[in-house]
Order: structure tokens, then C-alpha cells, then sequence
């Protein structure tokens, strides 16, 4: 198994590894709640945020301690609509289509979402982490809803995300309130092939 490789969190830390260890967290997991109260916690006191649902996944990133030190979510987007389509026009696909040209498959999309750290670093970990585990279970393409903060993140690896619309509150209704702040940090819907990512990463990396 890679050493980043994803585990079930209910898994104990092997006592060999060294650094981050990037865990996956289903619905049933143990260690769900502590997850879903970590990213709660972290956009609360950033933006003043309620946050009220959870992707079908999480992952979570633990430093050599078995510290929770960032987390996210995705959900694959032929599981149903993606929270982000609220925002849109289209079905996700459709956008996807228009950007590159090609056929895209609900199956090979994943939404990617509830992005949390708490240490200077570790959000850029575990996108590049979570990229990698994303390729591996099949996915194509990563789309999500970033601020302008979370662009420079991916933009500082080496990662130019395609944007595709702007996240209108408007379109949530009711539900806009329990975001805070949010919204003005002007959030835009983007998209990214993972192989593309992947490859820029690594670039980056070396450079």
C-alpha cells in the first residue's frame, strides 16, 4: 500500500508510519462525528457558518500524533445532483462537455467540498493527497465551489481550475443565512481534470 494511502479511520495509527496519514470516513465510521464537528468548527469561526450536511465521504488528514489536522468531502455525481448544480444552469456534465470538447460521464465526476485545516500547509496536503486518491477510485474530473482564497491555494500547486459560474446565494434560498460570511468571499464554481492536476502537482513539486 502507497504510505499516503487511504485507510478507514477507525484504523489505529501503524506504528512504522511517519508524517500525514489520509484516512477515509463513511457514514457509519467511529471517528464520523469527530470529523463532521472538526469542519463544522473550522467554518464557524471563519465565516460564522452553520454547516448542516456532509458529503457521503469524508476524508481526513492526521499528522504522526493521530492529530485531526484538515479535512473534506466528496460524493461521486452519479449518486444524485451535486449541491453545486444549484448554482448552475445545467447538469454538471453538460458544463464539463462544453469546457472540453468531450463526452463526460456523471461516473467519473466528483464533487469536492467542506475543504478545512487548521495548521498552515496541510489544506495543500490533502488536495494533493485527495487528488491522488480520487484518480485512483476512477474519477475523472474534481469540480467544487471555491473562494478566492481556496483558488490560490490550488493555483500555489501548480493548478489552474476552470471556472464555470459564480456561486449565487440567491439560489439557495433560506439555506443562504447559514453560510455567514461566506458569500463574500465570492465563491465560484470550478472544475479541474485530475489528470491535468495531477501532473501540475507534480511539476510544481519538483520545480
Amino acid at each position: 500500500m502507497p504510505p499516503h494511502a487511504a485507510l478507514p479511520c477507525a484504523a489505529p495509527p501503524r506504528p512504522t508510519a511517519h508524517g500525514p496519514r489520509l484516512c477515509e470516513v463513511l457514514r457509519d465510521d467511529p471517528r464520523r462525528a469527530e470529523v463532521e464537528a472538526f469542519i463544522h468548527g473550522v467554518f464557524q469561526e471563519r465565516f460564522g457558518a452553520r454547516v448542516r450536511g456532509f458529503a457521503p465521504v469524508l476524508v481526513a488528514l492526521r499528522d504522526a500524533q493521530d492529530r485531526l489536522v484538515a479535512a473534506a468531502g466528496y460524493r461521486a455525481a452519479d449518486g444524485g445532483p451535486l449541491f453545486l448544480e444549484r448554482y448552475l444552469e445545467h447538469p454538471i456534465e453538460h458544463h464539463l462537455q462544453m469546457a472540453s470538447g468531450a463526452p463526460v460521464s456523471r461516473a467519473r465526476i466528483a464533487e469536492v467540498g467542506h475543504l478545512a485545516s487548521i495548521q498552515p500547509g496541510e489544506g495543500r496536503r490533502l488536495v494533493g493527497l485527495m487528488a491522488m486518491l480520487l484518480a485512483r477510485e476512477g474519477f475523472d474530473w474534481i469540480v467544487s465551489t471555491l473562494t478566492q482564497e481556496l483558488r490560490q491555494l490550488f493555483v500555489r500547486l501548480g493548478v489552474a481550475p476552470l471556472a464555470l459560474g459564480v456561486a449565487d446565494p440567491e439560489r439557495l434560498g433560506e439555506q443562504a443565512a447559514d453560510w455567514g460570511s461566506y458569500y463574500d468571499h465570492r465563491p465560484l464554481v470550478h472544475a479541474g481534470q485530475l489528470q491535468l492536476a495531477l501532473q501540475a502537482m507534480q511539476r510544481r513539486s519538483r520545480a
